[in-house]
């Protein structure tokens, strides 16, 4: 949804595209928070069943994500100031140069909707499909009736 708003709104300065692009915007930045958060238990399943003898890896994964996404959260940050510092920004000026708003119409508008349509080419290799997440939520309901983890038990479900 966000973008063809969000290139909307670059295209056309108008009040009312404006909060079109905001509720828009606000709802893709709500599934954009919420889908990989009920991803990552599906993962962390799926690896659980992968290596039954490792155990206590759950908090590395959920470690991982929360790290990962403020590091880009920071690199963004830092990549804007530098395009806003190339583009002549000037933080005491009341009028910036037309590069300055060029430049901000391409950090928000082209740079998040190529970095969202590269998310979504990569999230179709995401190999845990609703098959496999049922086949795992039945193995380890399964494991979790029988109290105890052994190779052969996962070979013998996950072949079932």
């Amino acid at each position: 949804w966000i973008m063809p708003f969000t290139v909307m709104l670059v295209f056309i300065p108008n009040l009312v595209v404006a909060y079109v692009v905001a509720v828009s915007s606000g709802l893709s930045v709500a599934a954009s928070l919420l889908l990989p958060w009920s991803m990552l238990p599906d993962v962390v399943d799926d690896f659980r069943l992968a290596n039954p003898h490792c155990k206590g890896y759950e908090a590395i994964f959920y470690s991982f994500y929360v790290f990962f996404t403020k590091f880009a959260a920071g690199i963004s940050l830092g990549v804007s100031t530098l395009c806003l510092e190339f583009a002549g920004y000037d933080t005491g000026a009341c009028r910036q140069p037309a590069q300055v708003a060029y430049t901000l119409k391409l950090l928000i508008g082209a740079a998040p909707v190529a970095f969202i349509v590269t998310g979504l080419l990569i999230l179709l290799l995401y190999p845990i499909s609703e098959d496999v997440r049922l086949r795992n939520k039945l193995c380890l309901e399964e494991l979790r009736k029988q109290g105890s983890i052994s190779s052969r038990t996962l070979e013998d479900l996950s072949n079932a």
